[in-house]
């Protein structure tokens, strides 16, 4: 019986033609297709791959393939296909010898680097294909990375150890770095001259003797360049270029220097160390002194002189060479300080001054702080342009924006800008058509142009409508697609007559899907994300979905998604997914510590704060954690978490916690028990709605301390309420930066239902939103914020609302002005009256200290927190740089909360109108976000009296005090909003 074997060999991996002994075979009928896999069964995703099927001709393309995809997907060492006659069939057996994968990867011995530097300088991670060389090179370059931290005897040996079971492959680097080298002194390569080397190691800390650390040696290379560029080198630079083993055992650094001629500083108008200080940053930047340098901070100096109101700034240079040294003349003429006083327009006919205003950065005099109204050269000249596009998209395609004329205004310190225009016949478009196109319909290509008849006519749009129809083909298979627009004017250049001519070129369709790389996760759960099938118009936009679907699993530290050529016969695509897999266990602890000063009671609480999470449980991208932070005062948050990617096989993000809280609401710690789930999903990139559903118990922890909760308005304040909610919620995000917005918007909204169930009695519907937009003006950003929200309570009237459930407000993020939680309506939404109720037992009450008339009663003092159903609160910040990750900004804040939301008004202060406080405020920078630190002064201070009651609400006492409102100080991470 004749037979036939192929087998993986160096010409088959790098994609030639499998070579064969009885080539005889080819071109037959396939009877059957049968496997042997020497590990666990081979899954269905990686039958996929297989390309020869039963009923099918044996062909060397279908045998190819099969193997280069199958040993694409980084599973198999060994791939044979043997094929035997039947008659004038063939049966074909595929022989799999599964590939071993680093599992674990581990360091023993002793070593002074973290683990996790140790993997950096490794080729390859775990979870990799096993490979014998790539082990070796590790060892190889950790070696390298401890003898660059000064540990020249260090040995490294690998150990690697196989469960044939598994087809893992553990290996272990057993590491014995040794003695740290000591340092002997320093060699320059270069010439030092003026200094000499001495004089230059001065300024480095890592002195003769100690031990060498590489990160030592570079700062010390920084210190000196610093120092040289101080003392007028400004050209100078030294660099840290090797570590040189000494003959005994020590490390010699040895450090490249350039010193270069002395550069002489001569100013006029500014001050020399800070002209040497900005010139020293750009060095920094930029990596070395010249001329282009000059120009750059000439140019920079002037523009920040116009930006502060100094239009008319002059700041030039001048070189000169003398023997020793350049010297360089900085002269700054600051001139008179100038505001616009008035922006015109000339020959603006057909666009009104006022769209035109509102194209533009310059504008006239306003607020100093919002809007300082001076005038910059570059920023005229982005508002031309502006005008100019507007000009252009609107059918003006000849338009002519001239140089502005800048003249005297009113005062010598104001000035006008006129602009003149010169705008020229208007043109309309009087058809657009499509030429060339064979497969779309009409209909689907005509929403894709940019111009249609009776549009302004204008050839950037007209460009436009040509990229679009190219990405509507692309997005279809058809990869070669070109489009070519162009227009024909009438005479009078009245109307223009678009045409769009397309050459469609060959589909394409995707292939075969080859997964590698995942050697936790189900190859299944991988498929499930990808955005396409087999069979597919091949489409980019689906590429970039399926890297965004892995990416967001949160299990991949690395994905990329690769599709391979065409093949010219069917021109079917085959795309390789190849992911790498992020550590699945990871724990996390710390210790934090909050201030809350409140006018009730001051909580200084240190606190500790954990977690454990598993994001790729059984290898299905589900993810469970337990985290916790307790306080010493009792306070604390647990949380036990699941997380599904998706939801009954879709993309629907599932999340599902239990919860147990003890939080305070001023001096009251309410209690929370309950079970949270969420699905959700993303539309785009930028929208995420979800559905979440709610049962919790909710139940004050210390009644005895009930007497700061208004007890009028929760008479069931002492006991447990339960309450289920369901309900949406939306997260629109345009921001450039989540953690530092410049720019951008982002909205949020809620809904929250509360409905009888089981022992749930709550019944009402919350709705809240917010709203917040950033904008650039010059180096600072301004924030405005808008934060709305509204309970509407419904079934019997003792049915209450949770008091955890109700807004409250003044705070770190609404009112900086105010305590926590007492922005309010004195005697509604929070009372401010002392409570006196009968002492029990001997002696007399609390309330003999300050009112000796009511010894028989104990007193707790106000203010009581009450909240309402009703808020709202607006803020507006203006955040400017100071040095570096330190950053200010001015604010002001307004808000108030309202019994119900049909209390709700606009107005400002008075008895029922939002509370408005102004402040300062300091933020340095963080990886995680802003520390930040906000003063806040009420705009009206007041001083407002209370009364001492009894339980019951009879005055026993009028106007038994005040309390008087104060500067607030509020420390927290992140930005208010």
């Amino acid at each position: 019986m004749a037979s036939l074997w192929v087998a993986l060999a160096g010409a088959l991996a790098a994609g030639q033609a499998p070579e064969s002994t009885q080539p005889g075979l080819y071109g037959r009928e396939i009877s059957s297709v049968a496997y042997t896999c020497d590990g666990p069964a081979v899954s269905v995703e990686i039958l996929a791959l297989v390309q020869i099927s039963a009923g099918t001709v044996l062909t060397e393309k279908a045998t190819g393939a099969t193997i280069r995809n199958l040993f694409a997907t980084g599973q198999f060492a060994d791939i044979r296909i043997a094929a035997e006659a039947e008659g004038q069939r063939v049966a074909v057996i595929v022989h799999l010898f599964r590939a071993f994968h680093v599992q674990p990867l581990k360091f023993a011995g002793s070593f002074p680097l973290s683990r996790e530097d140790l993997r950096k300088v490794l080729p390859f991670a775990q979870g990799d294909l096993f490979q014998r060389q790539a082990v070796d090179e590790g060892a190889e370059a950790l070696g390298r990375r401890l003898q660059e931290e000064g540990f020249l005897a260090a040995q490294v040996r690998s150990e690697v150890s196989f469960d044939s079971a598994r087809f893992e492959a553990a290996v272990v680097y057993q590491i014995q770095a040794g003695p740290r080298a000591k340092v002997v002194s320093a060699f320059f390569d270069g010439e030092t001259s003026p200094f000499t080397p001495a004089e230059l190691l001065k300024h480095a800390k890592l002195k003769p003797g100690d031990g060498y650390k590489i990160a030592r040696a570079r700062a010390d290379a920084t210190r000196m360049t610093e120092w040289l560029h101080k003392n007028s080198w400004l050209k100078a630079s030294v660099d840290l270029i090797a570590a040189q083993p000494t003959d005994d055992g020590r490390i010699m650094p040895v450090y490249r220097i350039s010193v270069g001629k002395k550069v002489l500083l001569d100013t006029r108008g500014i001050k020399p160390s800070r002209v040497r200080r900005e010139i020293h940053d750009l060095i920094t930047e930029q990596g070395g002194f010249d001329e282009d340098l000059l120009l750059q901070y000439v140019d920079n100096e002037r523009q920040a002189l116009q930006r502060k109101g100094y239009y008319r700034a002059k700041v030039d240079y001048a070189i000169a060479e003398e023997t020793d040294a350049t010297r360089v003349t900085i002269t700054v003429e600051q001139g008179p300080h100038l505001e616009v006083e008035k922006v015109a327009f000339v020959g603006n006919d057909s666009v009104s001054a006022k769209t035109l205003q509102s194209l533009i950065l310059t504008h006239k005099k306003g607020l100093p702080l919002i809007a300082p109204s001076h005038l910059e050269d570059r920023e005229l000249e982005d508002d031309l342009n502006a005008i100019r596009g507007y000009y252009q998209t609107h059918g003006w395609i000849g338009v002519n924006v001239e140089k502005p004329q800048i003249t005297e205004g009113s005062k010598p310190t104001r000035l006008i800008v006129t602009i003149p225009i010169v705008e020229g016949p208007r043109t309309l478009v009087a058809s657009s058509r499509v030429e060339g196109a064979e497969h779309p319909d009409a209909a689907a290509l005509e929403k894709q142009l940019g111009l249609r008849a009776g549009d302004p006519f204008n050839p950037n749009q007209a460009r436009l409508g040509a990229y679009n129809l190219v990405a509507y083909y692309r997005d279809r298979g058809w990869e070669e697609v070109s489009v070519r627009d162009g227009y024909t004017l009438s005479a009078d250049k009245t109307s223009a007559d678009v045409t769009y001519q397309i050459d469609e070129g060959l589909r394409s369709f995707f292939g075969k899907t080859i997964i590698r790389g995942n050697f936790r996760t189900k190859t299944d759960r991988i498929v499930q994300l990808i955005a396409w099938r087999e069979g597919d118009p091949f489409s980019e936009t689906r590429l970039v979905e399926t890297q965004r679907n892995l990416a967001r699993a949160g299990v991949f530290r690395r994905v990329d998604v690769r599709p391979q050529p065409a093949d010219p016969a069917t021109q079917v695509r085959n795309v390789e997914v190849e992911v790498q897999e992020g550590r699945p266990l990871s724990v996390l602890y710390g210790v934090g510590y909050q201030y809350a000063p409140d006018s009730a009671v001051t909580r200084n609480d240190p606190f500790v704060v954990a977690s454990v999470s598993y994001n790729n449980l059984f290898g299905r991208m589900m993810s469970a954690g337990l985290e916790g932070q307790i306080a010493v005062s009792g306070r604390f948050r647990l949380q036990l978490s699941y997380r599904g990617p998706y939801l009954l096989g879709k993309d629907l993000p599932f999340t599902s916690f239990l919860f147990a809280t003890r939080e305070p609401i001023q001096n009251i710690d309410v209690e929370r028990l309950g079970w949270v789930n969420e699905v959700s999903h993303y539309f785009g990139p930028h929208l995420r709605v979800a559905l979440r559903l709610e049962y919790q118990r909710i139940r004050p922890f210390n009644p005895e301390d009930l007497s700061t909760i208004e007890l009028e308005n929760f008479p069931r304040a002492d006991q447990p309420i339960e309450e289920a909610t369901t309900g949406p919620n939306f997260l629109y995000d345009r921001r450039d930066d989540v953690l530092d917005p410049h720019h951008g918007y982002y909205a949020t909204g809620a809904v929250k239902y509360a409905f009888p169930i089981f022992k749930a009695e709550a019944r009402y519907t919350k709705i809240t939103g917010q709203f917040a937009s950033f904008f650039s003006v010059g180096p600072m950003v301004l924030a405005l914020n808008t934060r709305a929200g509204a309970i509407f309570p419904y079934g019997p009237s003792d049915i209450q609302v949770p008091i955890a459930e109700r807004f409250f407000d003044g705070k770190n993020s609404t009112n900086r002005g105010f305590d926590s939680d007492l922005v309010g309506i004195p005697g509604q939404t929070v009372d401010y009256d002392t409570k006196a109720a009968l002492h029990e037992g001997s002696g007399t009450g609390s309330c003999a200290k300050d009112y000796p008339q009511l010894a028989a009663y104990d007193c707790a003092a106000g203010p009581r927190i009450v909240g309402g159903n009703g808020m709202l609160a607006l803020n507006a910040e203006m955040r400017f740089p100071i040095a570096g990750p330190v950053k200010g900004a001015v604010f002001y804040d307004a808000s108030q909360i309202w019994k119900n939301f049909s209390d709700v008004n606009l107005h400002f202060e008075g008895n029922d109108g939002l509370r408005q406080s102004v402040g300062f405020g300091l933020r340095v920078i963080l990886p995680i976000g802003p520390l930040r630190a906000d003063l806040g002064v009420p705009i009206e201070r007041r001083t407002i009296p209370f009364n001492v009651t009894d339980t019951t609400g009879v005055i026993l006492i009028p106007n038994a005090g005040t309390v008087k409102e104060a500067v607030r100080l509020f420390v927290s991470i992140g930005y208010p909003f």
